[in-house]
């Protein structure tokens, strides 16, 4: 919960060139505290495709921050999949080719599902807003402020 809440907390209290930084650390503490679960759990057990698990932090950050950042969060998952969880453990090379393909398959993935969480998050209310308020202006500009536009209907309906 600690992270959510530093996700959604106001930010007035960091300066703007400070506020770059938070992203990342969150991006990579999420990985990290994923790691270190499976990791635990690999251990105990020999379970298969636990870097399913790695898209949890991925939804996460691109739900806080959107899709670059949840790109970042999906190559860093990579990383540590491969280094922590493919044999041979503790290193990047993997022996096996079709841990390789699984492992591309994860990022292909990974990265379509933080661009979708991110789209229905924040991309699109924003773009209709966006609209909304250009055509609106546009408006004003005619002398035809009373009149709604098409994007105003649809951001209203979103």
């Amino acid at each position: 919960m600690l992270l959510w809440s530093l996700c959604i907390g106001p930010q007035t209290a960091y300066t703007p060139h400070m506020a770059s930084w938070k992203p990342i650390a969150l991006s990579l503490g999420a990985v990290s505290v994923t790691t270190a679960i499976l990791v635990a759990v690999d251990s105990g057990a020999e379970l298969e495709h636990l870097e399913i698990a790695y898209l949890f932090p991925t939804a996460l950050i691109a739900v806080c921050y959107g899709s670059n950042f949840a790109f970042l969060t999906s190559c860093t998952s990579a990383i540590t999949a491969a280094y922590f969880l493919f044999p041979p453990k503790f290193s990047l090379h993997i022996a096996n080719p079709l841990h390789i393909v699984e492992l591309g398959f994860f990022v292909l993935l990974s990265v379509i599902a933080g661009k979708i969480v991110s789209l229905l998050t924040h991309d699109t209310p924003s773009q209709f807003l966006d609209a909304a308020r250009q055509d609106r202006a546009a408006a004003k500009r005619r002398g035809n402020s009373t009149s709604r536009t098409i994007a105003e209907e649809q951001a209203d309906s979103a």
